[in-house]
């Protein structure tokens, strides 16, 4: 998705009311125009990109245009040894660097087959081979390519990488949302929710894809890295409403440069109340949606709204941070654990390690969590009791990191009849929904 056609323009939303009541009133009315601003800033540490800035004083406001077209990596952040594709329909397949380019075409459809690379760098789909190491799929209608028995909209890009392939997912990003609800939520949950989660994943996605640098090939991975996309697999009816009744909605919050797109985090069960964006994300914005401390009464039907003491050896634990983060190898066997800060909701902030030959090494709370698992810690809200030979993570509750959204919260507010604009204002406060396109 690179090239004028590919890059994120978020230009100015134009918001016209509308005054009177019958059509012919409403056409003579009056209309007047706000133009709106979205002021993007990072959510994570990649180079931003340069919005284009209007003065909110001019008038009329230019039409709004948006690049709809979401890059999702598929199949993790490693590069494939070989990939099993197919395409439902009819195909094109051409030069990702020179557009125009055919390097091969089929009106016959592709059964499914081992895409590998080739020796001189090209790509070997079955018996089609195709004299190239970056191409884009076109296929002649939608929902026709399948991945790894997972099949989705759009086209797909295969890059050869050395030797080995990556496979990007280019869709719509309407339709990138229909493969992310179920992704993210169980089929029972309310309309309510689904609204809201859809709301929720359209904002994080967009600025995913404002601050994704120009050289990276891709905006958003397909899973708990970004959001769980699970492709046509997942466009039952309520994902599919959810996607149409908020068609171009998003959150943002007021400011004096205007309304602010933010980053829309969201976790499974808070545990009781929200954190903090930097207790988590330190280099991160701090938008005041995401201040944290929201009191949540209702995930505690969650299934980790408390969950069962954890036991980790001390062998184990220790090769599993060193694993992740290799400097901490210096300290020899981590001996013991003493949380450093601890925020009002009870989740662990920083943690200190104290090593066998007398020195220490702090993480992040939460980059603590993940390098021990993600669903062997839960969350970062536990105490820690310690044994000869392991470490017992007890008194656990909630899951994941606790900013933003809960979704077990959120669906116990719908079930009691809360819409959803007021459940995302509630756990983003501050927060408005706007129609952006």
């Amino acid at each position: 998705m690179q090239g004028g056609t590919y890059r994120l323009k978020l230009h100015v939303r134009a918001a016209v009311r509308r005054y009177g009541t019958g059509r012919v009133a409403a056409v003579l009315a009056a209309i007047p125009i706000l133009s709106v601003t979205l002021v993007l800033a990072g959510c994570y540490t990649f180079r931003d990109r340069t919005p284009d800035i209007v003065d909110r004083d001019v008038e009329p406001a230019p039409k709004v245009q948006y690049d709809r077209m979401v890059r999702v990596r598929l199949l993790g952040r490693r590069a494939q040894k070989s990939v099993q594709l197919a395409v439902s329909s009819g195909f094109k397949i051409k030069s990702f660097t020179r557009r125009d380019e055919v390097l091969a075409q089929r009106k016959q459809a592709l059964a499914t087959c081992d895409a590998v690379a080739t020796a001189d760098g090209g790509l070997l789909f079955g018996d089609l081979a195709v004299p190239a190491g970056d191409i884009l799929i076109h296929p002649e209608r939608d929902a026709a390519i399948t991945v790894n028995g997972k099949t989705y909209r759009g086209l797909l890009r295969v890059l050869v990488d050395d030797g080995k392939l990556t496979v990007t997912n280019h869709v719509d990003l309407e339709s990138y949302l229909k493969g992310v609800l179920r992704g993210e939520l169980p089929r029972h949950f309310h309309p309510e929710s689904f609204k809201a989660q859809c709301v929720a994943a359209r904002t994080y996605v967009l600025y995913q894809m404002r601050i994704a640098p120009k050289e990276r090939s891709f905006d958003v991975y397909d899973n708990e890295g970004s959001q769980m996309y699970i492709g046509v697999l997942g466009e039952g009816d309520k994902a599919l409403a959810a996607v149409e009744q908020t068609a171009g909605e998003v959150c943002v919050y007021p400011s004096d440069r205007g309304d602010v797109l933010f980053c829309t985090y969201y976790s499974s069960a808070c545990g009781g109340r929200s954190q903090h964006v930097n207790n988590v994300k330190p280099n991160d914005p701090d938008p005041p949606p995401l201040a944290g401390g929201v009191v949540c009464n209702d995930c505690y039907l969650a299934r980790f709204y408390e969950w069962e003491p954890v036991r980790i050896t001390k062998a184990e634990l220790t090769e599993r941070i060193v694993k992740r983060y290799p400097t901490v190898k210096s300290i020899g066997m981590i001996r013991s654990l003493r949380p450093k800060e601890i925020e009002d909701g009870g989740h662990i902030v920083r943690i200190q390690m104290n090593g066998a030959n007398g020195t220490n090494e702090t993480l992040i709370g939460e980059d603590f969590r993940l390098s021990v698992g993600g669903r062997t810690l839960k969350s970062t809200n536990f105490k820690i009791r310690e044994e000869d030979d392991a470490f017992v993570f007890e008194e656990g509750r909630g899951f994941g990191h606790g900013i933003g959204l809960c979704q077990n919260g959120m669906e116990t507010k719908a079930l009691r009849g809360q819409d959803y604009k007021a459940i995302l204002r509630t756990y983003y406060p501050g927060c408005e929904v706007v129609r952006i396109y």
